[in-house]
């Protein structure tokens, strides 16, 4: 059974090339259209994507947000190892009283220090918590760097996309266009209706306006690439090698490579810090005791003595089971989120597969079998309609068809790239490309990322 591009494709051959007798010799002359550009020239000059993707790691503000949230957990980790302040005191007694306590002669003054002692692994807890912190923050940036390359990588292709649609929306007007000197110069010769002449001015219409929003869209595309390299604007010719060298991917290893991902390794950190947090919890239902030293001063007689005591609350009111009972929900919730949440990255791994391998097999039949095949029906359907063989209608339908099925397949590659760099998202595919200062590595000698 045929796919079904490749039966549209001998559908409207069979249509165009079946509805009338062969062909007689042209009255008019009218040069071939030369075959369709199917894909970009070998040799591509301009900005690439590893550019691009270097250029979003190094000026990005969201991904030094995220530097900054790194540091700002050191800075709490270096904190949570930290004892209490001590606390020094000055208390003075038998002063101005009456009698012979009159005055200050008879004051009995102390000077002490009194110092906190956390107890049933307090510290070690609160630091535990504090490097879980930094563990965190540091898979946290590591995501949003590659959040940065799978989003470059993405509009990079959105604006190739665009680029190239503003192509074909030109070659359609300039087309149409000539289309329009073909239809005039047969109903100038009372050889086709005026009618006709009519519907081609309506089609270089459309086809002008199909290019201004082409336009639009180029620009718009423009700008969410620069905003993601940190950038106001960006007007540089694209590279547009790497957007047409698409490639079946290999996607035997991929649910493997999931381990690789930091927001799932993350999971672990956080469960970890879960537990920390209920271990904290229960060293705090242990009262701390607190330890004086200080001496007394007696002023009547001019004598010294060592002051020693010890405090420690009675835990009767407060046993902290409430915060206890909270922290360990905590773990659990924690534990079946990250369950939830693998899950899901797995789901979304598969479906993103899936889109990349359909968007492969539709680019492939499009540009191998059906874009060759509309192709050469538009062109039959032209010289036909020079010796009057064809309706007008034929070679309107003809051109409509060639140019919605170049814009499927510039969409399905675009589709691929997207898809794939989902696919390297999830899977960390660059992951060792990126270093602990933000920078990129060489990714690969034609400047693009691509799943192993």
């Amino acid at each position: 059974m045929y796919p079904r591009y490749k039966l549209s494709a001998w559908l409207l051959c069979a249509t165009v090339l079946t509805s009338v007798p062969a062909f007689a010799e042209q009255e008019t002359k009218i040069e071939s259209q030369p075959p369709v550009a199917i894909q970009a020239p070998a040799a591509s000059t301009g900005f690439t994507l590893k550019q691009a993707i270097a250029k979003a790691l190094i000026q990005s503000p969201r991904l030094k947000a995220f530097g900054s949230g790194v540091a700002a957990a050191k800075g709490a980790q270096s904190q949570a190892g930290a004892w209490a302040n001590p606390q020094i005191g000055v208390q003075a007694e038998n002063v101005s009283g009456s009698g012979s306590y009159k005055g200050f002669n008879s004051a009995e003054v102390n000077y002490g220090v009194t110092q906190q002692f956390l107890i049933g692994g307090k510290l070690s807890a609160q630091k535990d918590i504090a490097g879980k912190d930094v563990e965190i923050a540091s898979f946290d940036e590591q995501s949003a760097a590659l959040d940065i390359i799978r989003d470059v990588a993405t509009a990079f292709a959105d604006v190739v996309s665009a680029e190239e649609n503003v192509r074909l929306a030109t070659e359609q007007k300039a087309l149409a266009e000539d289309v329009l000197k073909s239809v005039s110069i047969r109903v100038g010769a009372a050889a086709a209706p005026l009618v006709q002449k009519s519907r081609a001015e309506v089609e270089r219409s459309t086809a002008t306006i199909a290019l201004d929003k082409a336009s639009r869209e180029r620009d718009i595309t423009r700008k969410r690439l620069a905003a993601l390299m940190g950038e106001e604007s960006f007007t540089l010719p694209l590279d547009t090698t790497g957007f047409y060298a698409i490639r079946e991917q290999k996607l035997a290893d991929n649910e493997k490579k999931l381990k690789n991902n930091p927001d799932l390794v993350r999971l672990e950190s956080g469960l970890e810090q879960s537990q920390a947090r209920l271990d904290l919890e229960k060293a705090n239902a242990i009262p701390d005791p607190s330890v004086s030293v200080g001496i007394r001063d007696f002023r009547d007689s001019g004598d010294q003595a060592f002051m020693i005591g010890v405090s420690l609350p009675i835990p009767v009111f407060n046993a902290n089971r409430g915060n206890i009972e909270r922290a360990r929900n905590e773990v659990t919730r924690t534990e079946l989120d990250n369950r939830q949440f693998a899950l899901n990255t797995s789901a979304e791994l598969t479906r993103a597969q899936e889109q990349m391998q359909n968007a492969y097999m539709q680019a492939e039949t499009l540009r191998t079998e059906i874009l060759p095949s509309a192709d050469k029906a538009f062109r039959l359907s032209r010289e036909g309609y020079a010796v009057g063989r064809f309706p007008y209608l034929e070679v309107l339908d003809a051109q409509r068809s060639l140019f919605v099925v170049k814009q499927q397949q510039i969409d399905a590659i675009r589709v691929f790239h997207t898809a794939r760099a989902q696919v390297e998202r999830l899977t960390a595919a660059h992951l060792s490309d990126i270093t602990a200062n933000g920078s990129i590595a060489e990714i690969e000698e034609t400047g693009e990322p691509h799943v192993e």
